[in-house]
Order: structure tokens, then sequence, then C-alpha cells
């Protein structure tokens, strides 16, 4: 007789999953949302072909779900950072830039220095007596971003004849030079823009600067000359600046030339003349000039056609190079008429290259005779 032998029971293995599955959905709390239906599927595993196969188990477990939570407020979120490419090709971050504020510029500290030099030009002596550094000097006020340098200057004629800055303002050829070589104009402040000085005279007033960049006082010029003019210089330290001028002393004579008797007692050589500057390379050869009457008549200088005739038509310098040179500056003219024993003494000026030594002085004759006195040797620069 045939036996069926019956497999052991899946029941308690079943059981134990359904149970596991119930703690896990939990019981949901009172007054939630409804349950929602969760649907089990236990396939229980196949059997030995002699049996007949299983039913399928189904198990209907209701779960309550868990109560929500409020949402959270999102927190504010940070700027981008951006990503750079390493060149394996894995993107690194960048250090995120913050932004800058512009800094306020400082206050420059108010400067002050005693300076008290002096340098000629054009014939005047320009002092500098104080400079100054500052927001604000006398009526001028800086803008932002500025500096103002000040100059409280004396500007002093020493000589006979007036001295006017009429073409090219005054404060058209001064400049404050800095420390890297490169010069700004003054502002135009009165009475030293145009100034206009008879002789003796002497005026004061100042300069003001505008600096884009406080500057130390003591590394500061002042420059004077325009672009066709040899330009001096007063600097605020270090040596002291030397008005460039020599002297010479030679008593030479012609015999009687035009009635006349013509001597030399010397001069000065100089950058400078009353309203003039030496051109750059040259300077000026200043003559004493004696003429002397030695008769009882007078003696008139005229040209042909008797025509009075000035000084400045008649008297010469040649060069080292043999150039006749006309006259730059007649400071103390000649007369025209010279009464009985009449004597003159005059001063006339050249413009020479620098280091000419052998120059002299030529009195032309209406017939277009020469004749020289020597002036050389010149004392060297």
């Amino acid at each position: 007789m045939r036996h069926w032998t019956d497999q052991p029971t899946r029941a308690p293995l079943v059981a134990g999953l359904v149970a596991a599955l119930l703690v896990v959905a939990g019981c949901g709390a009172i007054g939630g949302p409804p349950p929602t239906p969760v649907v089990v599927v236990v396939t229980a595993p196949p059997v030995v072909v002699t049996a007949p196969p299983p039913s399928p188990i189904v198990v209907v477990v209701t779960a309550t779900p868990a109560p929500q939570a409020a949402v959270p407020t999102p927190a504010p979120t940070a700027a981008p950072v951006a990503v750079a490419t390493k060149p394996g090709g894995s993107p690194s971050v960048a250090a995120q830039t913050k932004p800058t504020v512009p800094a306020t510029p400082p206050t420059p500290v108010p400067q002050t220095l005693q300076v008290g030099r002096t340098n000629s030009y054009r014939g005047l002596l320009f002092t500098v007596e104080e400079a100054r550094s500052d927001q604000k000097i006398e009526r001028e006020t800086a803008r932002r971003g500025e500096t103002l340098v000040g100059l409280r200057m004396k500007v002093q004629n020493p000589n006979g004849l007036l001295v006017h800055f009429g073409s090219t303002a005054l404060g058209e050829l001064v400049r404050l030079r800095l420390p890297d070589g490169s010069t700004i104009k003054p502002e135009a402040v009165d009475p030293l823009y145009r100034p206009r000085l008879e002789p003796q005279e002497a005026l004061t007033g100042w300069y003001i600067f505008r600096l884009e960049r406080p500057a130390p006082l003591e590394s500061l010029a002042l420059a004077l000359g325009g672009g066709s003019e040899t330009v001096v210089t007063i600097p605020f330290s270090g040596p002291e600046p030397k008005i460039a001028k020599r002297t010479f002393e030679y008593l030479r004579s012609t015999p009687e030339v035009r009635g006349l008797l013509w001597s030399v007692s010397g001069g000065e050589i100089r950058l400078d003349l009353p309203g003039q500057q030496a051109n750059p390379g040259q300077e000026f050869v200043v003559v004493n000039v004696r003429a002397t009457n030695p008769s009882t008549a007078p003696v008139t200088l005229r040209k042909r056609g008797a025509v009075p005739q000035e000084g400045t038509e008649y008297l010469r310098i040649r060069a080292d190079n043999g150039v006749l040179l006309q006259v730059s500056a007649e400071l103390s003219p000649l007369p025209t008429e010279f009464p009985p024993k009449a004597e003159q003494d005059t001063l006339y000026a050249w413009q020479l290259p620098i280091g000419s030594k052998n120059p002299k002085l030529v009195i032309l004759s209406p017939d277009g005779s020469e004749h020289e006195l020597e002036l050389g040797p010149l004392p060297p620069p």
C-alpha cells in the first residue's frame, strides 16, 4: 500500500513574517489620517513535484502612517561658488572672494619747511621763503584726492630797468619739480602771475600747486624757465643754488675812432638779463664800454645821410668762430652826441656759446671799416 508523507508545515514561518510587518508598519496615532491598507503577498517556496503546490497565502495588513512633521522653512542659500576644472577633469572649488569696500584715502599730514633760498631769473631775484603742504593754503582748497603745496615767494628787481612779463606770464614759466623729475604749473595767483616790477621794487606772494599725492617738501624744487630758455632751479634741500655769474677785468683802449676814444674795463658773464634768459647752451657777456670825447668840439655819431646812429647799430662782438653778433641788450645806452671832453660809461650785452674764450668788441664805421678790442681770455665756466 502506498503511503503519503506530509511535508513540514510552513504556518509558523508565515505567521512570524506577518508579525514583523505589523511591527514595522505601526498602529498610527489617534486622530491621524485613516490607515492605508498594505497588501503583502507571500509565496511559499516550491515543493517536491510529488506534492501538490501550496496555495498562495494573502495577508492584508492595515498600517497607520506616523504624524507628519511641519515642513521646515528653507534656510537662505549661499551665493554660488565658482568651480574650476583641474587639468585631469575633476572639478575643484575656488575660494569665494568677499566684496571689498573702497578705503577712504588718509588725510595727508600738513608739512611746513623754511627754505630761504634764492636764484636769479630774467634779471630778478627769486627767493622761496617757505614751503607748505596741506589741504588748504591761503584761499585755495584741495579737491578730493589732492594735496596742495604752497610756496611763499619774494621777487625783487635789483636792476635799474623795468621788468615786465607781457607776452608770456611768469606763472606759465614757473614749475614745481617733483622727486620723479616731472613738473606741474601753479595756480594763477596774483600778484606773481604776471608781475610788473619797477627798478628796486619787490613783491611777495604765493604759488599754489595741486599734487595728486603728497610728497616730502625736502624732495621738491622750484624750476624757472620756458622751453627756449636755460632753466634755473631752487632746490628745497641739498646744495644751495649758485647764481651763475663770472666777472672779468681788462682795461683795453683803441686809438681815436669816429672822433672818440673807446675802452673796455671788464664785465661779467651770466645766464640772465633784465627781462631776458639765455638760450640753452648760451650765456650773456655784459661789457663795460666807455666812450670819451678828447676834443674841445662836440662829436655826433651819425650814419650815412647825417642821421644819428644808436649804439646798437655800430657795436658788435666777433665770436670765436668769426661770426659778428648783434647786441642782445642795451642796458645803459650810448648817446648819439658827446659834448666837448665828455665821457660816457655804458653796458651792452651779447649772447655767446658757453665756454667762449676770446671774443672781440667791434666798432663799425659808416664807411664799412672795423676796429676791434680784445675781450679775452674770458674766465671759464
